[in-house]
């Protein structure tokens, strides 16, 4: 089916419409934000949208070979050297259908986390993309320093947790900002079992942000 597009007051609206005319669940569809305009008392959203192959045609998730893991390595390691860190190791384990990226810089860990998460975010962001350009698949390697990983779950847990809430009780949907795919789906499995709270994706590439509404 080709993508259509729908406008309304909100993302959620706009993609409500098309799931009704086009009878497919939520699940089943892919969705882009591509016009938001702002009036002096009230917003309207533009989203193109399209229904996704049957479930059965859908891949799973690219195997991440030992060659595309030393490739992840090279490309941090020449990143960390470019940032001048001159002594740094770095580590690589299996976490299911991910790679964890280990990442020590003694004594400068907080450096190369930075301020708010934005020095090891801008990393992972810059890997992900030559990742996906050059070995043209989707692959999960996760760029982890100091356990920044868990620590980074438990502040999105917290983050939706007040943004299902507030969706809950004021008949409305937040949208969160750009995030890769293991934190998009962390996302998901948390809102799952929220009562009226549901959660969608919305843009293209690995990064998109994720829709918390009680309006679907």
């Amino acid at each position: 089916m080709n993508s259509v597009k729908k406008t309304g007051a909100t993302v959620s609206h706009a993609v409500r419409e098309f799931l009704n005319e086009a009878n497919v669940p939520l699940e089943s569809v892919s969705l882009n934000l591509v016009c938001e305009k702002v009036f002096i008392d009230k917003k309207e959203y533009t989203v193109e949208c399209s229904v996704r192959p049957a479930p059965g045609s859908i891949p799973r998730p690219a195997f991440i070979s030992d060659d595309d893991t030393a490739y992840a390595r090279e490309i941090v390691e020449n990143l960390l050297t470019l940032m001048r860190f001159t002594v740094f190791k770095t580590e690589s384990v299996k976490h299911g259908d991910a790679v964890i990226l280990r990442v020590t810089t003694p004594g400068k860990d907080g450096l190369l986390i930075g301020k708010n998460g934005q020095n090891i975010m801008a990393m992972q962001y810059l890997l992900s993309n030559a990742l996906d350009k050059n070995l043209k698949r989707h692959t999960q390697v996760i760029i982890d320093v100091d356990s920044y990983v868990d620590k980074r779950a438990a502040y999105l847990k917290g983050v939706v947790k007040t943004m299902a809430e507030k969706a809950a009780e004021t008949l409305s949907e937040s949208i969160t900002d750009f995030l890769p795919s293991y934190e998009r789906k962390l996302i998901h499995e948390e809102v799952k079992n929220m009562g009226n709270i549901k959660t969608f994706s919305i843009g293209r590439g690995s990064y998109k942000k994720v829709v918390i509404t009680s309006l679907l």
